[in-house]
């Protein structure tokens, strides 16, 4: 008998997942437990197991594919079985990758309002994701046309709507979207290399970094602050710590270790915006910012404010490590409180960053500069660093983040209680 493989779910808030190749050939022999494929959820690249042994056949699914989680995407028959031909023929279900920039004919959108339930009429169908999307923009889900299975409503359809509807649509008390419709603008007469799809972590990164500018009102504070003294602390920790951990002492890792002895002190720095609540986090979950070829992932520290400066070294050096060959799984990727964003090895001394929603504030790190700076009376060179929290204004007042940052730059200057 046929065993279908489907789009797995891979984590509890995973709707849809990109498929990224396929690991065997339509035909092919494949082994129960084997991989067979690769999918893409939330910037991680999973290798997904063979379900079954036998032969590979009805294989649907294409490299981008954006498919609903159990939506079956190919089969493995047993030898000398072949498939229905309704079953061949049947095509995958993909979710629409882009957010439709024409409205619909006023005809269309009729038609679409007399289909769907009105109120008591049954249970509108909706991913976890538009449906809180569609509470922060006050809009009215039984409104929405869906473009999923059987009428589902996605975070496509939900910005869609948005985007083509009038202030009176929103509910009483509820800012109106902050969408505009797109201007024209036309392209540079140059001539053009190739054009690269905006898809996979891309297009993870662009729509929440877009969701993020457009809804939380960032304040940013920047200071500078002198690393003489862990500077010392990391020369003498290099050798003692690569022995006990086989990780090498980074800079990151001590500004990882004072961030979350800091933190705790200052709550609404490691809080999350949800709905009418401001939600404190007990614990701090810790995001480092981590390049990877074009791209940035985010690996979390867990419960980083337990972990000491020997603990946090072992587990950042794996997590990076692991982060650049690919090999992260999502929940290492997921649930972070606050972020590190360290671009001091690439030359830069200072910036600015957007705030990885939910979070509330974002760390960003600039490189360590030998500066001339005045102390007991004369000008000497000391190897200084910037910092520059930016926060969400909504959770986050400016004298609350200058007291953190304040706090951390006392931290570094006095290493030694890291420890």
């Amino acid at each position: 008998m046929a065993t279908e493989v489907i789009m797995p779910k891979v984590d509890m808030v995973m709707d849809n997942g990109t498929f990224v190749e396929w690991l065997k050939q339509e035909g092919d022999h494949v082994e129960k437990g084997e991989p067979l494929f690769v999918i893409l959820t939330d910037k991680a690249n999973i290798e997904i197991e063979a379900p079954a042994s036998g032969i590979l056949a009805g294989v649907r699914a294409q490299p981008d594919d954006v498919i609903p989680v159990t939506e079956v995407i190919a089969y493995i028959l047993e030898p000398g079985e072949s498939l229905l031909a309704e079953t061949e023929a049947r095509p995958p279900t993909i979710v629409p990758a882009e957010v439709p920039t024409s409205a619909p004919s006023v005809p269309e959108l009729m038609a679409t309002e007399a289909a769907r339930p009105g109120p008591g009429e049954g249970k509108v169908r909706a991913t976890p994701v538009a449906r809180r999307l569609a509470a922060e923009l006050g809009i009215d889900l039984t409104k929405v046309p869906g473009g999923g299975p059987r009428g589902r409503i996605h975070k496509a359809d939900v910005l869609a709507f948005a985007e083509r509807q009038p202030p009176a649509v929103v509910q009483p008390g509820v800012a109106a979207a902050p969408f505009a419709p797109v201007p024209h603008v036309p392209m540079p007469d140059a001539r053009r290399k190739e054009a690269v799809t905006l898809a996979g972590p891309r297009k993870i990164i662009a729509d929440r970094m877009a969701y993020s500018a457009f809804t939380a009102p960032h304040i940013t504070l920047s200071l500078w602050v002198d690393m003489s003294e862990a500077a010392r602390l990391r020369t003498r920790l290099l050798e003692p710590l690569r022995a006990k951990t086989g990780q090498r002492l980074s800079f990151t890792a001590i500004l990882a270790r004072a961030v979350a002895t800091v933190l705790p002190r200052h709550p609404y720095l490691n809080a999350s915006l949800h709905g009418e609540e401001i939600l404190l986090w007990d614990d701090v979950h810790l995001g480092v910012a981590t390049s990877v070829e074009d791209y940035l992932i985010v690996p979390v520290i867990r419960e980083a404010q337990a972990k000491n400066l020997e603990e946090i070294v072992a587990v950042l050096g794996d997590l990076v490590e692991r982060a650049r060959a690919r090999r992260l799984a999502p929940a290492e990727m997921t649930g972070s409180t606050f972020t590190i964003s360290n671009l001091g090895m690439f030359g830069i001394e200072s910036f600015t960053a957007i705030v990885n929603p939910p979070e509330s504030a974002i760390l960003a790190v600039g490189r360590i500069v030998d500066t001339p700076v005045g102390a007991e009376g004369e000008i000497v060179l000391r190897p200084m660093m910037n910092l520059t929290i930016c926060t969400d204004h909504r959770v986050v007042d400016g004298a609350g983040a200058a007291r953190f940052l304040a706090e951390l730059k006392a931290t570094l200057e006095n290493p030694y209680l890291l420890i």
